[in-house]
């Protein structure tokens, strides 16, 4: 069933065009990942979909009835209302099941602590989970999304990921998550040079299709080279040869050579080995001692009693939910913020570059080489000769990241920290970011939510385990996710034997979910019905147990064995809940 069809959609910004006559269509059920470099013209072709822009001579036509989940980038909450007044939507939650299905995702996205706070009053990654909290349950048929991974944790994209993957709704996003493209989408839609490129497939399916094209096109470039050299030598003939030469001939020449300065230039920058060279300074003998290292907030525990000693070339990846110190941690190292006790020992040869997650402005008057003075690197970071001159506050949201981290990097920093450096690049980028450390030769710390990229760049894990805890996981990401769970992390260690018993088998859920992600699944039967309506009851049941336990959690007078006791009990509930909602997703999206 057609949802949505575009025509002749086109959108420029002064002499620079986005969209050019596009046409596609999207049927229902399609999942469909929207990649561009940026500065393309997502963002803005999701702003044309959803009719935010005028323009003329285009068409639009969708279904009336199509209820569309809207998630800009910029959110657009009502900041006099609290979080619980705007989810909490009776008009919109229609159902029982949708209720069960909020109070899930608040949990995932671990909402519930703000609920009762008004809008104004959180921060901006906060409003960017309850705008995408409210987008998923309004009950639509198709989801737009723009970079909705953005300023999540690891467990709530990968949460995000079953989801979206496991619901029957319409998706068209805009991401960078390499894991989301493979795992989710069904159709890949590359802007490129205004017009929209379909790839019925998932991410490994457009690579191999985009690379076919790549060489087909170099192909092409070399074949016309040879004929215009041909027809250059017989444009340049003698006098007398001229004269003899027909206007068809002349009018050839002049379309092969209008077709090869195109093609060459587009490709030559397109297709370059495009490489990013910083040396950067050498590191002496010593660099970077934390012996005992501590760091409250109150009664928040950040850092309990935390001991490293950096060396040559580690790479360091930090992962733990929101909130428990991750960028706290890297400001301590580089004096930024004060430490409790013990030592802290930085060595005079040692240069720290660190990239923030923060908004990024630059002044008025400054141009782009005015804040990168090195036009070769600026070229190989994809800003090209006519891009330098222009005013760097007139850049897009991802051009001003990657100004800003090359403006880190001209430094030659040897000891280099990124916080969410991926956030709001594009794939290229990301790809030239990812060569370029693969290469460095200082020591790396990484603070990301890309799972592809940590799992790339980083050799160890610092894993921020809440209440002070870290721990130091020498594994990748993924191998941390199938096998760490296990054996890492004090609150685990104590639940070993309860996880032991209840560890759902991962090979079944995923043969679970292939089977789910059948287009041709069917209607509950009646025992799944059954089985739905005794999953409803038995979630309820097990949300009230542990929000029993969290508030005796809360008394300050709870003796050490109850709290004991309690953890493990709520350790059981935890997974027991966790298997249970999966499930319930899994007929939910099937009722």
């Amino acid at each position: 069933m057609l949802y949505l069809k575009a025509t002749h959609l086109t959108k420029s910004y002064t002499s620079k065009v986005l969209v050019d006559h596009v046409d596609f269509t999207i049927s229902r059920w399609q999942k469909i990942a929207l990649v561009a470099q940026n500065g393309a013209g997502k963002s803005t072709l999701l702003k044309v979909l959803m009719k935010e822009i005028d323009l003329s001579d285009w068409s639009i036509e969708r279904r009336e009835w199509i209820r569309i989940g809207y998630l800009p980038q910029d959110t657009r909450l009502d900041d006099s209302k609290t979080v619980r007044e705007l989810l909490f939507d009776f008009d919109t939650l229609q159902h029982r099941e949708q209720e069960i299905e909020l109070n899930i995702a608040i949990n995932k996205l671990r909402i519930k602590s703000y609920l009762d706070q008004t809008i104004w009053t959180l921060s901006w990654w906060e409003k960017k989970r309850v705008a995408l909290t409210k987008t998923l349950m309004g009950n639509p048929e198709m989801l737009i999304l723009d970079e909705p991974t953005n300023h999540l944790d690891l467990d709530m994209i990968e949460w995000l990921e079953r989801y979206l993957k496991n619901q029957r709704v319409t998706l068209l996003m805009v991401t960078h998550d390499r894991y989301f493209l493979e795992r989710v989408c069904t159709h890949i839609f590359e802007l490129h040079r205004g017009k929209i490129i379909v790839f019925p497939g998932n991410y490994s399916y457009y690579l191999e299709s985009k690379a076919i094209r790549e060489e087909n096109e170099r192909i092409e470039v070399h074949k016309l080279k040879q004929l215009y050299r041909k027809e250059l030598s017989w444009i340049k003939k003698s006098p007398s040869g001229r004269q003899t030469k027909s206007d068809s001939r002349a009018t050839r020449f002049n379309a092969i050579n209008d077709r090869y300065d195109t093609l060459k230039d587009i490709v030559f920058t397109e297709q370059a080995k495009l490489t990013l060279s910083v040396g950067a300074r050498a590191l002496g003998g010593k660099i970077l001692k934390l012996k005992h290292i501590k760091k409250s907030f109150g009664d928040k525990k950040l850092l309990t009693d935390f001991s490293h000693e950096f060396r040559h070339n580690e790479r360091i990846g930090i992962i733990g939910k929101n909130g428990v110190g991750k960028s706290t941690f890297v400001r301590m190292l580089i004096g930024e913020e004060p430490i409790d006790t013990w030592l802290i020992q930085a060595w005079e040869t040692v240069v720290f570059g660190h990239y923030q997650q923060k908004e990024i402005h630059f002044p008025g008057d400054k141009r782009v080489s005015d804040i990168v003075h090195d036009r070769r690197l600026l070229e190989q970071f994809l800003f090209p000769l006519n891009q330098q001159h222009i005013f760097a506050e007139n850049l897009s949201g991802g051009e001003k990241r990657r100004l800003h981290l090359l403006s880190i990097l001209q430094m030659r920093p040897n000891f280099l920290i990124l916080d969410e450096p991926t956030n709001d690049l594009d794939l290229v980028t990301v790809g030239i970011l990812e060569d370029f450390l693969m290469n460095y030769k200082g020591c790396l710390i990484v603070i990301s939510h890309d799972r592809f990229f940590m799992d790339k760049i980083t050799d160890h894990l610092f894993v921020f385990e809440g209440n002070g805890i870290v721990e130091d996981f020498w594994w990748t990401y993924s191998q941390y996710k199938e096998q760490g769970m296990k054996t890492v992390g004090i609150g685990m260690k104590n639940k070993e034997k309860i996880q032991n018993d209840e560890e759902p088998d991962n090979q079944k859920l995923h043969n679970e979910a292939q089977v789910i992600d059948n287009e041709d699944k069917k209607k509950l039967s009646y025992m799944e019905k059954r089985e739905f309506d005794q999953l409803t009851k038995e979630i309820l049941i097990l949300e009230k147990e542990r929000d029993e336990i969290s508030r005796i959690f809360d008394q300050k007078d709870v003796a050490y064995d109850d709290i004991k006791t309690l953890s493990d009990a709520l350790g059981v509930i935890l997974r027991q809940l966790e298997q249970k909602e999966y499930r319930w997703f899994e007929l939910s999206s099937r009722e």
